[in-house]
């Protein structure tokens, strides 16, 4: 498969997330970066790698920023050796693309994610809030532990002062769940409890292939429609 549309990045700064997750922040060597849609993603290429199609991983950057951010987990060669640039390094990668984002400015946002599920997401909660102080935004999200959310300063300090902001996490190994967390995967009747009330919402649904068909047919099966479900599925690489 032909390679099209690549431009060259400087990491900028390396940010370290949770166990094992970093965020690279980027920018093209002139220092500018392309316009994107919050909730976008880009490929990255290693050709060395045998990758000539590149791996695809979700912008959790969002328009405003001065960076292009990517938010990455080490799970496999590839994605390990992204995770490992520092500042100074450089990378190829295609122009921004995919079309996991609401094209309304005022449907309330359901957002469900698991572990680096939640990278779009940063992304779109900021934009939104740009764009519509008053849209009403759920965030639901699964962990393994407390200490595997990313964005956990972002998420407590930041989008709180929001007032239309609210979060719920699900955690599923640790002992002691932390206080006003939940025990367990993410369950969608807890979900749609908590959203019975809101007009119209819908819902953005980010994780594992398996993670994002569970929920997915699980809200389908609750009778919420597939026109106001969007998904994005990553794969271990």
């Amino acid at each position: 498969m032909a390679v099209i549309s690549q431009d060259k990045y400087i990491v900028r700064e390396r940010i370290a997330e949770a166990p094992g997750v970093f965020t690279l922040k980027m920018s093209r060597p002139d220092n500018t970066i392309p316009q994107y849609f919050s909730g976008q993603f880009i490929n990255i290429y290693f050709p060395e790698l045998k990758t000539p199609e590149g791996k695809a991983y979700s912008i959790s950057s969002y328009p405003k920023e001065k960076t292009l951010n990517i938010t990455v987990k080490g799970m496999g060669e590839f994605s390990n050796r992204l995770s490992a640039l520092n500042p100074g390094d450089t990378v190829s990668a295609s122009s921004p693309c995919g079309y996991f984002f609401s094209e309304s400015l005022d449907s309330p946002l359901i957002l469900i994610g698991a572990g680096i599920g939640l990278a779009p997401f940063r992304s779109i909660i900021f934009d939104a809030i740009d764009k519509n102080p008053k849209r009403e935004i759920f965030l639901f999200s699964s962990n393994r532990t407390q200490n595997d959310i990313i964005f956990w300063e972002t998420l407590n300090e930041t989008f709180p002062k929001h007032k239309k902001f609210n979060q719920k996490h699900f955690i599923t190994r640790e002992e002691k769940i932390p206080k006003g967390m939940v025990e367990g995967r993410i369950k969608t009747d807890v979900i749609l409890e908590s959203v019975k009330n809101i007009s119209e919402p819908e819902f953005l649904i980010c994780g594992s292939i398996s993670f994002v068909r569970d929920i997915w047919r699980a809200l389908k099966e609750s009778g919420i429609s597939e026109e106001s479900m969007y998904t994005e599925a990553f794969f271990s690489h």
